[in-house]
């Protein structure tokens, strides 16, 4: 059937809904030009009635276009096309021609994410709708009668004005640091990377948790340091694992993310986070602390970051504002001993010569107006809300004997599909249905007999999360020959040890 000026046909009798194919029809004509940008659509109304289809069909399908960017919508004025997103088709013969690592997947997902045709739960970031962009360039024309400095050398620990503020936000955290204590860095990665360089020869042993961020394990084999994993549960770390392991491998240091932890989005409970502090003050263990998540903390009270608690200087302290306020700031920071802190700033100075000056002040003046406590006010129940999305999906949309975690905060929850299922090709065929998500292999050292995702729901409106979910869902349903459970219980249920 034929709709209208458009031109649309769908077909009644495929299994592909039809709001999808008023999507993919759609797109189809804005990417070949046959709608140049400013085009006006037809009305729900008009549409619906030349498809003769319902018109909450239609309207599903306007809103899906806009959510990727391919129209926007005024009350009162109507939907037009606006410039035609760069083309994101997912070539998945290149995309599989080789196992999933995390160097494979940190050259991919951007590629994919970028894709406007994709429903992507593939990375943990903010939503770019929510970024303070306004305010902060405001904050940028404010500083052009200071210019001439801001575009000189930074200092290379970082700007005072900043580090200044920053020690003013871990103070409200109840970690004791002063400006001097302060390291300004490229993201919290950059901080990662000084620290493996400081504290690591290759053929050196490291401990991480098991899932591991994906990041760090390839910042781990690209200097040739072997990780040794410990399990974590819904409290954090095996403490007997732990113990076990730095008696027999005397690691160099031990990464964690103690809040919201990525992949699986749990946190230390107070008595794991004591037990940890316990044995590393034992065995004199190195503790690098990533609390990048921190602020996003949607249920109640949540325990304190180990460095609060650090009485021998054995936590080291990373921190990013990428995750929170503006990825492309790429302004993070670390607190280290004195005689590490003043290792990692000459390398931190012979590496980059220090981060741009501008940005940093632009920083420093917007947490000295409090406008990051106020961003964090309006962004957390937003997120809240799309967390509250994927777990409602999860429920409804996957079989029984999958789990999941419950993440109290962050972006990322941890899902583990049924025992002996044949899921070998789920990615690929989700992304041929338009869904990304991450394969758990990425973030694993060693094979595994159940098969893990992790989704990541910050960038996600929630009614695009609920058709990600319940296409995942059906697809998993489809290799399993079953269907999706419509209720059952354990929603909070966390994944299986891995």
């Amino acid at each position: 059937m034929k709709g209208g000026g458009l031109g649309l046909e769908i077909d009644r009798l495929a299994n592909h809904p039809i709001y999808r194919q008023i999507i993919d029809a759609i797109i189809e004509k804005i990417e070949a030009g046959r709608l140049p940008p400013g085009t006006r659509l037809p009305t729900v109304r008009d549409l619906s009635q030349e498809l003769s289809v319902a018109r909450v069909t239609v309207h599903k399908a306007y809103g899906d276009l806009q959510d990727r960017g391919y129209t926007d919508s005024t009350v009162g004025r109507g939907t037009f096309v606006l410039t035609p997103p760069e083309s994101g088709k997912v070539d998945a013969a290149e995309l599989f021609a080789v196992p999933a690592t995390p160097e494979m997947f940190l050259s991919s997902a951007p590629w994919v994410t970028r894709s406007r045709r994709t429903l992507s739960m593939e990375i943990a970031e903010p939503d770019p709708a929510f970024y303070p962009a306004q305010e902060f360039t405001r904050i940028l024309h404010s500083l052009a009668r200071d210019a001439t400095s801001l575009f000189g050398y930074s200092c290379p620990r970082g700007e005072p004005a900043l580090r200044y503020q920053i020690a003013a936000l871990l103070g409200e955290r109840g970690i004791d640091a002063g400006p001097e204590d302060l390291l300004i860095t490229s993201g919290s990665t950059q901080g990662l990377s000084l620290l493996i360089h400081a504290l690591t020869q290759p053929g050196d042993k490291v401990l991480v948790e098991e899932p591991a961020y994906f990041g760090l394990l390839a910042l781990l084999h690209t200097r040739n340091i072997q990780p040794v994993t410990v399990p974590v549960d819904d409290d954090g770390p095996d403490i007997e694992a732990l113990r076990r392991i730095m008696v027999r491998d005397r690691p160099r240091f031990f990464y964690t993310m103690s809040r919201f932890q990525n992949p699986k989005g749990i946190s230390m409970s107070r008595r794991r986070r004591d037990e940890v502090l316990e044995l590393a003050e034992r065995f004199g263990l190195l503790l690098i602390e990533d609390d990048i998540f921190h602020p996003l903390a949607y249920d109640g009270e949540h325990p304190p970051p180990l460095k609060t608690d650090d009485r021998n200087d054995l936590v080291v302290y990373l921190d990013s504002f990428s995750k929170t306020l503006l990825p492309g700031l790429r302004i993070g920071y670390l607190l280290a001993p004195p005689p590490l802190r003043d290792r990692l700033a000459m390398l931190l100075q012979v590496d980059t010569m220090g981060n741009p000056p501008l940005l940093q002040h632009a920083l420093a003046e917007y947490l000295r107006r409090g406008q990051y406590a106020e961003h964090l006010r309006r962004v957390i129940p937003q997120y809240r809300e799309r967390r509250d999305a994927t777990l409602d999906a999860l429920q409804r949309s996957l079989p029984g004997g999958t789990t999941w975690t419950k993440p109290r905060g962050g972006y990322c929850c941890w899902v583990t599909l049924p025992a002996g299922g044949m899921f070998d090709d789920l990615r690929r065929a989700a992304l041929q249905q338009g869904v990304a998500y991450t394969p758990g292999e990425v973030f694993l050292t060693r094979p595994d007999d159940r098969t893990h995702l992790r989704l990541c729901f910050g960038g996600v409106k929630p009614r695009a999360i609920r058709e990600a979910i319940d296409t995942i869902g059906k697809l998993v349903c489809e290799r399993m020959e079953c269907r999706p459970a419509p209720s059952r219980s354990g929603l909070a249920k966390a994944a299986p040890l891995v």
